[in-house]
């Protein structure tokens, strides 16, 4: 009986390390670095034309497809670069030329300026460029999500402001908005001559 359970015991200790030693492997394969995804310089390492379906989408389903381009060009300015959004509407091309400009990066702060007197203010955390608006009594929260490997996603989701819920008490007072239209895109960079 003794030796059974010392077999037992040998085998779980076995078992035990075995198991520790897979998951060290795996871990070793799999492991993100402390800086993962590998931070690329924003915006200079992402200048190019990426391309791809801008979705429109409600509630109740999809409202619209779009052909979506989006062109990052550097200028003369190291601070300042060409951000043309491009939409295919109608068999014709409405391009918004905008400019991003380099705030404070160390803060990921941005402006994206509409060269029409609008400057909208970006945040840039963890590879994606933020921007929250308000324009028509709408609320927009926009994201632009950029990957290494070419690849962009692009959200906005479009609240309105009427008739809006308030809840909770004098302490904690909460307002919530009800979304209405969702944009999603993933973007491709396209090689152009």
């Amino acid at each position: 009986m003794k030796k059974l359970l010392f077999l037992i015991a040998i085998l779980s200790m076995s078992v035990g390390m075995a198991q520790k030693k897979q998951a060290k492997e795996r871990a070793g394969k799999n492991a993100e670095d402390k800086e993962f995804p590998t931070q690329y310089a924003f915006p200079k390492e992402y200048v190019g034309t990426y391309a791809g379906n801008l979705n429109i989408a409600d509630a109740s389903g999809v409202l619209q497809n779009v052909p979506m381009e989006l062109r990052i060009t550097p200028t003369e300015d190291p601070k300042k670069f060409e951000y043309v959004m491009s939409y295919i509407v109608a068999k014709k091309k409405d391009e918004r030329k905008y400019t991003l400009i380099v705030v404070d990066p160390a803060k990921g702060l941005y402006d994206l300026d509409e060269n029409n007197g609008v400057v909208l203010r970006a945040n840039y955390m963890r590879q994606t460029l933020f921007s929250t608006f308000e324009v028509n009594n709408r609320i927009l929260n926009s994201s632009v999500e950029f990957k290494n490997d070419g690849r962009i996603f692009f959200n906005i989701i479009v609240t309105e402001k009427a008739d809006p819920r308030k809840t909770g008490g004098e302490k904690l007072a909460v307002t919530s908005y009800h979304a209405v239209v969702i944009q999603k895109a993933a973007l491709r960079k396209v090689e152009r001559d």
